[in-house]
């Protein structure tokens, strides 16, 4: 693992209080803009303002208690990162059948078996491996991305209702990004550190001096309370036999969100980023587990790895797991302030809008970047094409699937799962008639640099390789075939050379065998004085050149038969 460039304070740096206080200002003020789940939700039950705002309050707790755990990253729980949680309407299947059955408090009794869903299935995280790829990670932070950003602009020219966008509107939402892209981009200062709540700040400024705060709004504003003590599970818990199915599914879909959030995170913090570390997932979705057991016992509304928090973090260049302890505080205490909470709700959606579009530039291009680091053949690639034409017309399919069934509503996936879904299948399936292990024949004397480089590539493309992986093993393997035919070490009756390639989950091995004998593999490259005055210096040169490019390098003889083996890291 190695630091990006771009981050002011990784994973163990801890900042100055100043900034780590800012910060988590920045973040809060983030998520606490993505209550927007629990005001549907509370609209759609009939709920009062006061049992709003202590189901806002239990949320916020709860995501303090699950950003805790999330840094912790000990005894097995915990990825050990920073990495908050957000509002997820998938959650309101099951809050639904609990509503129209037995009460509120059937649904969130139910949310303990969905955690409880979500610990099982953390155990066997680590079997997923062969499915869950880099594309697919890359396929996760692309629609993480785009998904902000398709929010960002119905915000900004969907909002109030209004047949056509209103200038002001518009204009404040260009101004706010602006502002965050100049900090972020061209101011130098600890300044970039708080771009997005300074152009938070900014936009909120421009909306009240432009009118865009209704007198509706303010007036809630002053009529709320500075300190309130929230009632937790104000609404009670019981099973509901019902909800059952629903419930463990939604546990399915909030795991397979977290892996993709988790693996965004993993890439954001490593610059020299390769593959998702499942394990730490593992943790993490067990984190999230936990803490949704504990939303069900204050009837909080469980949440998700955000996606959009990791990208802040990115974005302001910190992502110090340290950082959790401040954030975790502030969403204690703004969980005991109801004028905070509602001061939340009136905040302009065109000032939001423009704060989505910011983030979501910094996960669509890193997913773009994680899926062409791969080399796809054609399975790899409609796995990936079909689950990313799923996630994009979600809308439409949702609607049609529940027409065709009308029981699908109570086991709704987010547009997000439903794609990780579908990807995850594909990729299981096409996996059928795949080898680990190819071996092909290469005559000596007719054998030429275009065939090894077609075979390899080939191969690369249905494991899905690294581009420099197969780039260094196709240069490698042929200075190897080089060296063998101009240093005369093949047999005369060797009449072909045999190319074996393998690759497991972290190596990609090329073995070649022949009869004959070995090659003398050079540790250090010939002098210039060696290369004029001996002959045997191009053939060390070769063989110190395979040394290089090769991670590793093990030759043995069996009998006649000759055999080297290169292992490149994939």
């Amino acid at each position: 693992m190695r630091r990006p460039d771009t981050l002011l304070y990784w994973l163990e740096d801890i900042p100055p209080a100043r900034f780590a206080f800012g910060l988590a200002l920045q973040q809060v003020a983030f998520l606490g803009a993505l209550l927007a789940v629990p005001v549907v939700f509370a609209r759609n039950a009939g709920m009062d303002h006061a049992a709003f705002l202590n189901l806002a309050a239990a949320c916020l707790i709860y995501s303090a208690v699950a950003l805790l755990l999330q840094a912790w990253g000990r005894f097995g729980i915990g990825a050990g990162i920073f990495l908050p949680v957000q509002g997820t309407a998938s959650v309101l299947p099951v809050l639904g059948i609990g509503l129209a059955t037995s009460g509120l408090d059937g649904g969130f009794g139910m949310f303990a078996v969905s955690g409880l869903s979500m610990i099982v299935f953390s155990f066997v995280i680590q079997r997923l491996k062969a499915i869950f790829t880099v594309e697919v990670a890359g396929l996760a932070m692309l629609l993480i991305g785009a998904g902000f950003g398709v929010i960002g602009l119905n915000l900004i020219f969907s909002s109030a209702g209004a047949a056509a966008p209103s200038p002001d509107r518009v204009g404040v939402a260009a101004a706010t990004l602006a502002v965050m892209i100049v900090c972020n981009v061209w101011v130098k200062s600890r300044l970039r550190l708080f771009a997005t709540v300074t152009g938070l700040g900014v936009g909120l400024g421009l909306s009240i001096a432009a009118g865009l705060l209704t007198p509706a709004d303010l007036a809630a504003f002053d009529g709320a309370a500075l300190f309130h003590v929230p009632m937790l599970q104000q609404f009670g818990w019981r099973f509901e036999m019902e909800a059952l199915v629903p419930a463990i599914i939604t546990g399915f879909s909030l795991s397979l969100t977290s892996m993709g959030v988790q693996t965004v995170a993993q890439r954001f913090n490593d610059a020299d980023f390769k593959r998702p570390d499942l394990a730490a997932v593992g943790r993490g979705v067990r984190a999230e587990g936990i803490a949704q057991i504990f939303a069900s016992l204050i009837n909080a509304m469980p949440m998700v790895a955000s996606g959009g928090a990791a990208s802040l973090a990115l974005a302001s260049g910190c992502t110090s797991r340290h950082l959790a302890v401040w954030t975790a505080g502030l969403l204690f205490v703004f969980a005991l302030c109801p004028k905070i909470i509602v001061a939340w709700m009136i905040v302009p959606p065109e000032v939001l809008g423009a704060l989505f579009l910011f983030l979501s530039s910094f996960a669509t291009i890193g997913g773009i970047q994680m899926i062409g680091s791969r080399m796809l053949d054609n399975r790899r690639t409609l796995a990936i094409g079909v689950a990313l034409l799923v996630g994009l017309t979600y809308g439409d399919i949702h609607e049609q699937l529940n027409r065709l069934l009308p029981s699908a509503h109570y086991v709704a996936f987010s547009q997000f799962a439903l794609a990780l879904t579908v990807a995850v299948m594909l990729q299981a399936l096409f996996r059928l008639g795949i080898r680990r292990k190819t071996r092909h024949s290469f005559p000596v004397a007719q054998t030429h640099f275009e065939d090894m480089i077609a075979f390899i590539e080939q191969q690369g493309r249905i494991w899905g390789a690294r581009h420099e992986a197969v780039k260094k093993a196709e240069l490698a393997s042929w200075q190897a075939f080089e060296l063998l035919k101009e240093s005369d070490l093949i047999a005369a009756d060797g009449e072909a050379i045999e190319l074996e390639t393998q690759l497991d989950e972290y190596n990609l091995a090329i073995i070649i065998r022949y009869r004959g004998t070995l090659p003398v593999l050079a540790s250090r490259p010939p002098s210039h004085e060696e290369m004029v005055d001996d002959d045997q210096a191009p053939q060390r040169l070769a063989g110190y050149l395979i040394n290089r490019l090769a991670d590793s390098v093990r030759t043995r003889t069996v009998g006649r038969q000759a055999e080297l083996r290169l292992t490149f890291k994939d």
